[in-house]
């Protein structure tokens, strides 16, 4: 629960024992976004309102300030290591860039690759920034170590970027286990005069200075794997590790071991569950794994999948990169069990004080997980062939809306199944209408009691918002919107959340 209070647009209702609608309340659809979430699916501002660029990076907390690292990339413009800080790990506020490809060294000049920058403290105070450097042999990499006495000082190298334990790199991340640290990460593998990329996942300790890498305590030829990052849970180490599809989104895989030394490559790779939707995702909910950041209070810890969306490589008719909006997605990572499962709520609410993390529980209720004209992620239509569209909504930033619409009679179902701790909830929407829909509505059932369907085939031409509470007694929900109508009558949806009421 955040220090700030909610934006108007999420605000709940008082709680209710019986289903009850409130009526529309005209206002544009992406009025304000939420400051009090972290809301995945758009694109994140710091606290100065200037676009978040930080990808492939890493959270650190110090005190309780976390810190968090990451490459700014942009195209045409040269690469640089960003710092942002924040209290509550939902406002960000932009501290500096702490490496930049300033000239000031031959490894940092543009157009090189300065990527993947992971920030640390060692035992003594120092804090140390490890990142990949652009090598100019056949694009391949090699990890550059800089020292800082403080977090958002000068950062100095160490040396030139080094090859690690004789080859050059793909992803890494690194790893603190109490006073030693570990390079995790992805080793290419030389064969005479030539090099194979990717070839092995490794977990390697960091020398005494947290400046250079010791030989492997473990090392597997695997070479399908991306952007691994180990975690500590449940008296256990847990690996995890994305797919390998160039800039895409994958699916995030783990191992898990007693030791760092032990993980049993007898054992393939789980993929990590994906929930609360049917279906579930094979794409990490539209993103790529980054790090699982570790959220410490009174109530003990909860965590937080870190995951990066590589957008702006997007091209249409490719796969080479998602298309949704945004930079960046977190969403919680819980264990059922000693089972990892990431849930995918559109909107999640941190309590860094108390160590909780709760969230709109929805999956893709914005509607931005994709671009317009593919199909809808975690929402199933197959009893809407041809009808539901993702469009343009006409409100800025790229936002995306849900359109129930065709040129001859037509009648659609769209749903979503969304797993409930028992409880009452507040439903709340976005839409407008076409009007003369023979019926139209948006229902929650499936709660344990009966559905309740909100109307919506009177006419709507500007942006309202409806709310229902509901009480679940079966722990899930179905979510459903309904059309049978004439030709050309249509209907829009957006920023659909569940959250509990009062």
């Amino acid at each position: 629960m955040s220090h700030h209070l909610r934006s108007p647009r999420l605000m709940t209702l008082t709680a209710a024992v019986a289903l009850a609608l409130t009526g529309g309340i005209t206002m544009p659809a992406h009025a304000a976004e939420p400051s009090s979430v972290i809301a995945n699916d758009t694109v994140w501002k710091d606290t100065d309102g200037n676009e978040i660029l930080a990808q492939g990076g890493n959270v650190l907390k110090v005190g309780s300030t976390y810190y968090w690292v990451g490459q700014k990339l942009v195209s045409g413009q040269p690469k640089a290591v960003n710092l942002y800080s924040s209290t509550d790990l939902e406002n960000w506020t932009f501290e500096r860039a702490i490496l930049e490809q300033d000239g000031s060294e031959p490894y940092l000049t543009a157009p090189l690759w300065l990527g993947r920058p992971q920030l640390a403290r060692r035992p003594d105070g120092t804090f140390v920034v490890m990142a990949e450097v652009n090598d100019g042999d056949r694009n391949r990499n090699r990890i550059l170590f800089a020292t800082s006495a403080t977090v958002d000082g000068a950062y100095e190298p160490t040396g030139p970027p080094q090859e690690v334990n004789g080859n050059t790199v793909g992803d890494h991340s690194v790893f603190v286990d109490g006073d030693k640290a570990y390079l995790v990460y992805v080793g290419d593998h030389k064969k005479g005069a030539e090099k194979e990329f990717n070839q092995t996942v490794n977990v390697a300790p960091l020398n005494d200075t947290w400046t250079g890498v010791e030989p492997a305590v473990w090392t597997e030829w695997y070479a399908h794997k991306e952007a691994p990052a180990v975690l500590k849970a449940n008296g256990a180490y847990y690996l995890f590790a994305s797919g390998m599809d160039n800039w895409d989104a994958t699916a995030t895989y783990y191992r898990s071991s007693a030791t760092l030394g032990s993980w049993n490559t007898g054992v393939g790779w789980q993929k990590v569950v994906h929930r609360p939707t049917r279906g579930g995702s094979d794409n990490s909910f539209g993103t790529q794994f980054e790090q699982i950041i570790p959220v410490t209070g009174s109530r003990g810890t909860s965590y937080l999948y870190n995951g990066d969306r590589y957008s702006q490589f997007y091209q249409p008719g490719s796969s080479s990169a998602p298309g949704g909006v945004g930079r960046n997605a977190w969403y919680p990572l819980l264990f059922e069990g000693t089972t990892p499962v990431l849930r995918g709520d559109t909107d999640v609410d941190v309590d860094t004080v108390a160590g909780t993390v709760s969230g709109n529980r929805v999956a893709n209720g914005r509607f931005d997980q994709d671009v317009v004209g593919t199909a809808v992620p975690h929402w199933d239509t197959s009893k809407a062939a041809g009808t539901a569209k993702v469009e343009e909504s006409g409100q800025g930033a790229g936002r995306r809306q849900l359109a129930l619409w065709d040129d001859a009679d037509y009648t659609a179902w769209v749903s979503q199944q969304v797993s409930l701790p028992d409880g009452t909830y507040e439903l709340s929407f976005d839409y407008r209408s076409s009007g003369g829909q023979r019926s139209a509505y948006f229902e929650v059932k499936g709660h344990g009691s009966a559905a309740v369907p909100v109307h919506l085939n009177a006419k709507q031409d500007a942006w309202a918002t409806k709310k229902v509470t509901f009480t679940v007694t079966s722990g899930r929900a179905n979510l459903g919107l309904w059309s049978d109508s004439p030709a050309g009558k249509w209907l829009n949806i957006d920023n659909v959340a569940v959250w509990p009421a009062g």
